[in-house]
């Protein structure tokens, strides 16, 4: 019974050091779209974190997708599905 209440007592006090870990590694409003990309470029080992044609990949995945784009996606997705249902997989769809 003992075991069972130090335990749970652990868990409990772990519990908001775990949900501030969490806090820290959301990117907060105030970085820019460049400093976010230069972060993850240099955490990712990019070997040119500096120049705007170094940051050109990682730029891009920073903006946020838009309707038209995700609207494109999800029609790639769903031909990708019936070529696959219709022809089998050996047709190369």
């Amino acid at each position: 019974m003992k075991l069972l209440l130090t335990c749970l007592a652990a868990v409990i006090l772990s519990c908001p050091v775990l949900a501030s870990a969490q806090t820290t590694a959301k990117p907060t409003a105030k970085e820019s779209l460049r400093d976010r990309a230069i972060k993850r470029c240099k955490e990712n080992r990019g070997t040119d974190c500096e120049s705007d044609r170094g940051l050109r990949e990682w730029l891009r995945e920073e903006q946020p997708i838009t309707d038209a784009e995700r609207q494109a996606a999800a029609a790639g997705r769903r031909h990708r599905e019936e070529c696959a249902r219709t022809k089998g997989k050996a047709a190369g769809c």
